[in-house]
């Protein structure tokens, strides 16, 4: 139905989502190594299965086919978790720029706590987070919070929280 392909310009890995309808993909194995030997530089590749006839692109459910299921990228000096059905900006090196023109707008002096609502992966966040009290990180999506939870460890912050939970309620 779809494919969805990430780029990480910090590793120079190369992430693919093949939507499907249906959960079995026959002839994975060979679909992989085709692609693969087609482009190495591809480290995951992931079946997201998404049988709904809407417009929504992505579904529920995961396969990891090949790799990791993720890859890392950078912005702002910080490094994140990418999974298949996890928000980030399509344009890193111009996401730094607004997220850097933001932070310096807001004023932050580490007093100021910020609620980062729709967090993804909790890329702007985490990149306030050292011009900031604390960070709160608000996301409806249990494999961006997923990566999220484990962007505070790998990044090694100690006032940050993410929550799986509506943003809305």
């Amino acid at each position: 139905r779809h494919v969805l392909v990430r780029h990480s310009l910090l590793n120079d890995e190369i992430l693919v989502v093949l939507v499907t309808a249906a959960q079995i993909l026959p002839g994975s194995k060979n679909f992989v190594n085709k692609v693969r030997e087609f482009c190495p530089k591809i480290t995951t590749i992931i079946q997201n299965i998404n049988p709904r006839s809407t417009s929504a692109v992505l579904g529920d459910k995961e396969k990891i086919l090949y790799g990791k299921g993720y890859i890392i990228d950078e912005l702002c000096g910080v490094k994140f978790r990418i999974s298949g059905s996890s928000f980030y900006q399509i344009n890193p090196i111009q996401t730094e720029k607004l997220y850097n023109a933001a932070i310096s707008a807001a004023g932050l002096n580490g007093k100021q706590s910020i609620l980062d609502a729709y967090c993804g992966v909790g890329t702007i966040g985490l990149s306030a987070a050292k011009m900031s009290k604390s960070v709160i990180g608000v996301e409806l999506n249990k494999s961006a919070i997923q990566c999220a939870i484990q962007n505070v460890r790998d990044n090694n912050v100690k006032n940050a929280k993410f929550i799986c939970d509506d943003a809305t309620q």
